[in-house]
């Protein structure tokens, strides 16, 4: 018999930890010790309200935006530390979900950065 999977509570805070190994809901869900996505994707909206997609994404936007800022890591290694091969891959998946690239979002004011992330309707932050 396994371990059995850590509480849901627990699972953000796990995933932002992990983000160099976390890149989908079904990694997070092995992460947390589900042996089935489906069943962590139920519990985590059940608990969160919201689906776990949505946060995987608002979470490495975030994490993304704030390394952007820090400034002393290329894009290339801050790809890297979120699950993406390369800058191509780290510029695509800020121009799908933000509309802008890197350069952009890294001159962009905090506030306007958080109005674009509540466009996924999340309540954690």
């Amino acid at each position: 018999m396994g371990i059995p999977p850590a509480h849901i509570s627990e699972s953000i805070n796990k995933l932002n930890g992990n983000l160099t190994r976390v890149a989908q809901v079904e990694e997070w869900a092995d992460l947390m010790g589900y042996p089935n996505s489906k069943k962590f994707s139920r519990r985590f909206l059940r608990y969160y309200k919201v689906r776990p997609s949505k946060i995987l994404i608002i979470i490495r936007l975030m994490s993304i935006y704030k390394e952007l800022r820090a400034g002393g890591q290329s894009n290339f290694q801050i790809a890297c530390r979120h699950s993406l091969p390369d800058e191509k891959a780290l510029n695509k998946f800020v121009k799908y979900h933000l509309d802008c690239c890197p350069r952009q979002l890294k001159r962009m004011p905090i506030g306007r950065f958080r109005r674009m992330l509540e466009k996924f309707g999340s309540k954690v932050r």
